[in-house]
């Protein structure tokens, strides 16, 4: 009796081992249809003038569109020190130049998203992710309100991003030699289109130093020196003279921007959920007096605030200090505390963030989200590859932060 041949396992129609690489290639024909799909969706937004961050609009024609005519009618040096803006002035020379309608400065700022979009998708996909996780960070990117916002209206922060994308993620993509050292240098160029990107210099150079990269440190240094040193110089200060103003710590604006970007970078942590209940009430029992006293020795924002303003407002009604949002904020720091002290770098890279937010007049979500992305880039390319857990938690921050602030900015937070 002679068997049946049976039919083949999907494997045999390949060489040994080259079925399992097939099978962990993303579909490329899946995600060019959702970059087509990020495409339509930027020129829909586009053409019915979105404006899902609510102040986008208002900057872009108070200030941005300005400082772009500035550029474009006054002479150099006369640009320099009238700018009517506080951020540097690459992207309006940048953009300026090419003397596009209003419209195609939009359309720039959100080719700028785009680029910064894919760029997070490929450095997702080259530390292991699957492409289903991939596919929905760069979603979260690219739908979060604080960054198609601005995009969407010619603000500077796109192309601010675009440069740390493309500075962060050199690691992953760039490979070696002159094409990685050229990538690393866009990152400190960050400074002449925002300032506050030096905060993010300063934390990639934390992660050079504990990896031993020397030379990455040292070239990120020294041209962000440069660029600080020309501002300065140009300037006097690191803002346009007509816009500067002493410069203080508000402990306040602290405390939010740290609370704030320690939930949204380890909240997902699983090292939190081991922690017993009774040692998260002991945490936030010593954590609250110490929120509370701090808070009350900074005055208010002049804007911006998010949830905290309401809370404020209903404390100072019957309160003669502050405790509603101290206590969310222990709620939250004693929640991460495990991870906060587990990753001492990631923690004292998010405490160089926050101090530089807090020397602005107000604080509003669109400053943390400037440096929430970069910050998960950061881990993402310093652990997604070795460890799978934390890159996921990672993925799923990132999800939850657009979710939120999608919810806020439909709320009008800007109007607290």
């Amino acid at each position: 009796m002679t068997s049946v041949k049976s039919m083949g396992s999907p494997g045999d129609a390949f060489p040994p081992g080259e079925a399992s690489v097939l099978e962990g290639q993303p579909p490329w024909d899946l995600l060019a249809l959702l970059t087509l799909a990020f495409i339509v969706f930027g020129w829909m937004a586009l053409a019915v003038s979105y404006n899902p961050s609510h102040g986008a609009q208002f900057a872009f024609e108070r200030f941005h569109t300005v400082a772009l005519h500035q550029f474009q009618t006054l002479p150099w040096d006369r640009f320099l020190h009238e700018m009517h803006t506080t951020y540097g002035p690459a992207f309006y020379a940048l953009v300026g130049s090419l003397y596009l309608p209003t419209e195609g400065v939009r359309a720039v700022g959100l080719v700028m998203h785009l680029l910064s979009t894919l760029l997070l998708l490929q450095v997702a996909l080259r530390t292991g992710a699957p492409w289903q996780r991939a596919a929905l960070l760069s979603v979260a990117f690219f739908a979060s309100p604080f960054q198609f916002g601005p995009a969407l209206w010619g603000h500077p922060d796109a192309l601010a991003m675009l440069l740390m994308m493309l500075g962060l993620g050199a690691t992953l993509l760039a490979g070696r030699g002159t094409h990685r050292s050229v990538s690393i240098g866009l990152l400190p160029m960050t400074v002449l289109v925002h300032q506050a990107g030096v905060a993010v210099v300063a934390a990639s150079c934390l992660d050079d130093l504990r990896l031993r990269r020397y030379a990455d440190m040292a070239l990120k240094l020294l041209v962000t020196s440069a660029m600080l040193y020309l501002l300065y110089r140009v300037w006097d200060g690191f803002t346009p003279p007509s816009l500067q103003h002493a410069t203080q710590i508000n402990t306040r604006g602290f405390l939010m921007a740290f609370t704030l970007l320690a939930l949204g970078l380890h909240a997902w942590d699983r090292l939190n959920t081991r922690t017993r209940a009774v040692v998260l009430l002991v945490r936030f029992a010593l954590l609250w007096p110490v929120f509370t006293a701090v808070y009350a020795v900074s005055a208010p924002f002049a804007g911006g605030g998010f949830i905290f303003s309401r809370l404020d407002t209903l404390d100072s009604g019957w309160l003669a200090v502050n405790v509603a949002s101290p206590a969310l904020m222990a709620a939250v720091v004693a929640w991460s505390w495990t991870s906060l002290v587990g990753y001492r770098l990631s923690t004292a890279q998010i405490t160089l963030c926050a101090a530089v937010l807090a020397t602005g007049q107000a604080l509003y979500l669109k400053d943390i989200d400037f440096f929430f992305w970069p910050l998960l880039l950061m881990r993402l390319v310093r652990w997604g590859s070795q460890r799978p857990q934390m890159r996921d938690a990672l993925m799923r921050s990132a999800v939850v932060w657009t979710l939120v602030s999608l919810t806020l900015a439909t709320l009008s937070y800007s109007q607290l």
